[in-house]
């Protein structure tokens, strides 16, 4: 594919994959179960969150692949577990991308008073992000600045005037019961999730080297406005607003900006979105290419452009797919839970066999260090969780052996072809 981005257009995409709805929710969930103790969960899932985005820098500096985690799996444990890991990769973003534009089009229509942008919304932003898509990966990373730039503009402007109105509350010391803390955890590592899905545009980076600063920049601008919503919170919301768990930066806009609370609110969501559905139709197209490229998917989607190289039968593909799942997801014929749970779970998922890729790959010696690290948190985080993520390592697995089954078939297949035609 053409190398078209350089590394700060390439920070910019992976902040539009992470600033996403979880922007929209978490701060409030984890405040309103935990109050002004709630920044320990996030401090704890930022930190044990270093060593799995440690592995995937390493690998996408290394490994520079539109097929991402497939291409890592493929490189360490062979074609079987690369297939599958791209297998489910799809999954998780044919399911995450829709409930995440739903997500936007829920909140549009509760700020503008339009109940019927509940479902105009997420198409819409679908089609558009599809049109983007088209353009290259060169357009889609400038729509990317745009929009990243206008959301941390709003939410650092939001948070800092809730913290000049009403003053600085300092986080509380109290440590929550475990069980407290570990299921609010668990849920704010949906917050740390992204970078696995910017990988699939790492193949178009200019210079592979830069790809680390990626991770480290768009890391720290992260867990800094993330600690800004959360100190924004702790000021001027009370714990026991039982909006929290709906509009979280409506209430913190509200009690800071007044009247222009609802329309700050409304714009900030809009970017936050469009951001990261842009980046993650981009992404998946991508996965998509490098998958038909490999041989796993339908050839058709391995065509690019000639002026380009831009794969625009997968991007027109998977724009039309993910259209139909978000209608359908907003009429309420799809679960719009299920698909959240199902991403989320599939995401932590593929975190773990980047780790896994990363420590086969890297040898002996330091490396190890960051390979216990990562087995800590993806076993930490998977007993925490309970049966959604059981559930989704469940599923990897049964990928797995029907893929291995698959492939071994039609290996004796073709051998027998040759033994014949011998």
């Amino acid at each position: 594919m053409r190398k078209s981005l350089g590394g700060a257009v390439g920070t910019f995409l992976a902040l539009s994959t992470i600033l996403g709805s979880g922007m929209m929710i978490l701060p409030g969930t984890s405040y309103q179960q935990l109050g002004r103790s709630a920044w320990l969960a996030w401090a704890v899932a930022a930190v044990s969150v270093i060593p799995l985005l440690y592995c995937y820098a390493w690998l996408g500096r290394r490994h520079p692949s539109a097929s991402g985690v497939a291409r890592y799996g493929e490189v360490a444990f062979g074609a079987t577990t690369g297939r599958s890991a791209g297998l489910l990769a799809t999954l998780a973003l044919v399911a995450g991308i829709p409930a995440t534009a739903i997500t936007g089009g829920r909140y549009v229509a509760q700020f503008s008073g339009v109940p019927s942008l509940a479902w105009v919304f997420p198409v819409a932003v679908l089609a558009v992000a599809t049109v983007i898509g088209c353009r290259g990966a060169d357009v889609s990373g400038r729509v990317q600045v745009v929009l990243v730039l206008a959301l941390f503009t709003l939410v650092t402007c939001t948070a800092l005037a809730a913290l000049g109105v009403h003053g600085v509350r300092a986080p509380s010391t109290a440590v929550p019961a475990p069980g407290e803390l570990g299921g609010v955890l668990t849920a704010v590592y949906v917050a740390f999730t992204g970078w696995e899905t910017v990988a699939f545009t790492f193949e178009e980076h200019k210079r592979p080297d830069v790809i680390p600063r990626v991770f480290a920049a768009s890391y720290v601008i992260v867990v800094a406005l993330y600690g800004l919503v959360l100190l924004g919170l702790f000021s001027a919301v009370d714990p026991t607003d039982k909006a929290l768990d709906r509009a979280p930066l409506l209430l913190l806009a509200e009690r800071s900006l007044g009247d222009l609370g609802r329309p700050v609110t409304l714009a900030l969501v809009v970017a936050a979105i469009a951001a990261n559905v842009c980046a993650s139709v981009l992404a998946l197209s991508r996965l998509v290419f490098g998958m038909a490229r490999s041989g796993y998917l339908p050839g058709t989607l391995n065509r690019v452009r000639d002026r380009d190289g831009n794969p625009v039968t997968a991007v027109v593909v998977v724009g039309a797919v993910l259209t139909v799942i978000a209608f359908l997801g907003a009429a309420g014929i799809m679960s719009f839970q299920s698909l959240f749970v199902l991403s989320g779970g599939i995401y932590f998922v593929l975190y773990g066999l980047g780790a896994a890729a990363y420590t086969k790959l890297a040898g002996q010696g330091p490396p190890r260090v960051v390979a216990v690290l990562c087995a800590v948190t993806v076993v930490a985080v998977t007993v925490l969780a309970g049966p959604p993520l059981w559930m989704c390592w469940a599923l990897f697995a049964v990928v797995l052996l029907v893929t291995a089954a698959v492939t071994r078939l039609r290996a004796r297949r073709a051998h027998g072809a040759e033994e014949s035609a011998g």
